[in-house]
């Protein structure tokens, strides 16, 4: 196939303003001489050899190395022929024309004769337009233009404008991390992307915004570029499904993740130490005002401690109760219980957003807050599509997801979630491909009780049979709800709860005390069982930590006999369990704990 930009009337004033750009910009000032004649030596010998540069390709969160293979065969009597090889999707396939435009632009010609790009591994399916640099640089070595040697121990990366310019694309952090596995120390990309590489130690980052800086850096012995420093700009929050600011989470590390190092932040810009400007795990856990205050709801006292709960032992969490009772305020407030993530997580959460376009413009600095509508599809939960993209479950990962309305969701959507509740990971099998992503979320829903949304209401009466009401409460399986620790009915506020300030009438919920008890909790979890939370906690640590003795058995035994509760189940109210003890600065888990914990998991089919 071939793809021709020039007649030979251009050719020949191309040719001439390629050799008149070589000799001042592409091989530079302090060039020598030789090189002028590497383009013309390409014309007798009739090929230079195979020219390898170094890109990637992302594969879900994560980036694969892909190296761009070129080799030109020059022949004058015949007009000039790009052929691509390597599983290249229509983007790649199309940058052919982009390619060859951008290198007349910039005064490389291109000769007659063809111009041989082989991705490698060639089995594998290649997408986007990440490699169209490593493609002209790889086109141009091979036409003699570039300097092979110069391409070497590089990663480049970038979309091509036809004259040259270079854009940003996603994924530079996952590219930079597996250009360090690999062993490459420096990368050469638009400078968006190559900020987000500048994040990974030992890797040398440079940005540019035009195919002629690259070119200019390449031939210069000291090179024009300067190697950035990350940039760690705060940001109003990351992106969530309903256009709201992201909200903080505890969660513990993907272990999926082979590169947890990064640049911190602290130890570049003196002010990131001032804990009142810069730091996110230094903020005060009670100034939760404005917005995220749960002060803003009036009354749901037990709602608020179920919240509480769910901060501080990671608890999934789902409220029951009639339209306007506050179980969506109570929920989109969870954000301001939780701890900041640590740098780790921060790594995790901003690879994430970089490989799916989202990149905050530095490290993310809170926990995502995804909230999908109820018409989500099955692969725009959980992910996959061709290529295979992430889902909600992904974008939430470190962070929440909040599902309104849980029993609107289409069925298989909401049991493709009881797996990565258990693994904190989903993968996606498609024929002659496997895809893990991260899925470590804090599942938080929100329900009405029945199709009318006014049964248990005071005042209100519900007009749904019962027959309704269990059909629609059993739109949610059972497995899925036995993974769901809390689950807590709420009733409608009385008019004294909602002009009174929750400090006057039942301060132990308002928000300042319960994100002290929070913090609490959790450094109490921190000192005892590292940054393992109580809902991972597994059967040989609960006996250590939630022993039942005694009255402790004894209750246990008849909630269980009572209700019928899995062995799931079970575990899951040690867990709460020592969690409210957590809450109440106790050491060991007393018939309290665990009667506030069944109490806490109220019955829904």
């Amino acid at each position: 196939m071939g793809v021709e930009c020039t007649g030979p009337q251009d050719s020949r004033r191309s040719s001439r303003r390629g050799s008149r750009v070589a000799r001042g910009v592409f091989f530079g000032d302090d060039a020598q001489p030789p090189t002028m004649s590497v383009g013309r030596e390409c014309m007798a010998m009739g090929e230079l050899g195979t020219v390898r540069v170094l890109g990637a390709c992302l594969s879900g969160t994560e980036a694969e190395l892909v190296t761009v293979e070129a080799r030109f065969e020059a022949n004058v009597k015949e007009r000039n022929e790009i052929v691509l090889t390597g599983l290249p999707d229509p983007v790649i396939r199309e940058s052919r024309s982009r390619l060859a435009c951008a290198l007349e632009a910039n005064g490389l010609h291109l000769p007659g004769g063809r111009l041989f790009l082989n991705l490698v591994p060639a089995a594998r399916r290649k997408t986007g337009e990440i490699l169209d640099l490593p493609l002209l640089l790889g086109a141009a070595a091979a036409c003699g233009h570039v300097r092979a040697k110069e391409l070497a121990q590089r990663m480049f990366l970038g979309e091509l404008g036809i004259d040259g310019a270079l854009h940003a694309v996603p994924g530079g952090l996952a590219a930079a991390l597996a250009a360090r596995r690999a062993g490459v120390e420096q990368v050469i990309a638009p400078r968006a992307t190559a900020l987000e590489a500048a994040w990974v130690p030992g890797v040398r980052a440079f940005g540019a915004t035009h195919v002629e800086e690259v070119l200019r850096h390449l031939a210069s012995r000291a090179g024009t570029l300067a190697a950035l420093l990350p940039v760690d700009e705060p940001t109003a929050g990351v992106e969530s499904a309903a256009g709201e600011s992201a909200v903080r989470d505890p969660s513990s590390r993907d272990p999926a993740v082979r590169d947890p190092a990064v640049r911190d932040p602290s130890s570049r810009d003196p002010s990131s130490r001032d804990p009142s400007s810069r730091d996110p795990s230094s903020r005060d856990p009670s100034a939760g005002v404005g917005r995220s205050s749960l002060d803003d709801v009036r009354g749901q006292a037990s709602g608020k401690l179920a919240l509480a709960a769910a901060a501080a032992g990671g608890h999934g969490l789902l409220f029951v109760g009639p339209p306007g009772t506050g179980k969506s305020m109570l929920a989109r407030r969870l954000g301001s219980l939780l701890e900041p993530p640590s740098l780790d997580e921060r790594l995790e959460i901003t690879r994430v957003l970089s490989a799916t376009g989202r990149w905050p413009g530095g490290l993310a600095r809170e926990r995502p807050f995804r909230a999908p509508h109820h018409t989500v599809s099955y692969a725009g939960m959980v992910g996959g599509g061709s290529p295979p993209a992430a889902g909600e479950i992904t974008l939430a990962h470190c962070g929440v997801l909040f599902l309104d309305e849980l029993p609107e969701f289409r069925r298989e959507v909401l049991e493709a979630l009881r797996q990565p509740l258990e693994t904190g990971e989903i993968v996606i099998s498609r024929a002659g491909r496997r895809l893990e992503l991260g899925a470590r979320f804090q599942l938080v829903a929100a329900m009405n009780p029945c199709e009318c949304g006014y049964q248990g209401h005071p005042s209100v009466p519900c007009r749904c049979p019962p027959a309704h009401v269990q059909r629609y409460r059993r739109r949610i399986s059972g497995p899925l709800l036995d993974r769901i620790d809390l689950r807590v009915d709420l009733f409608a506020p009385s008019l004294d709860e909602l002009a009174t300030a929750p400090m006057s009438i039942a301060p132990d919920s308002a928000h300042s005390v319960l994100a002290l008890r929070v913090r609490a909790a959790r450094e109490r979890q921190l000192a005892r069982q590292g940054t393992r939370r109580n809902v991972d906690l597994v059967a040989d640590e609960l006996d250590r930590l939630a022993p039942l003795d005694g009255p402790v058995r004894s209750l246990l035994t008849r909630a269980a006999r009572h209700r019928g509760l899995s062995a799931r189940a079970i575990q899951a109210l040690r867990r709460v369990a020592r969690t409210l003890a957590d809450l109440d600065g106790s050491e060991s888990i007393g018939s309290e704990h665990i009667a506030r914990a069944i109490a806490l998991r109220s019955p829904i089919a």
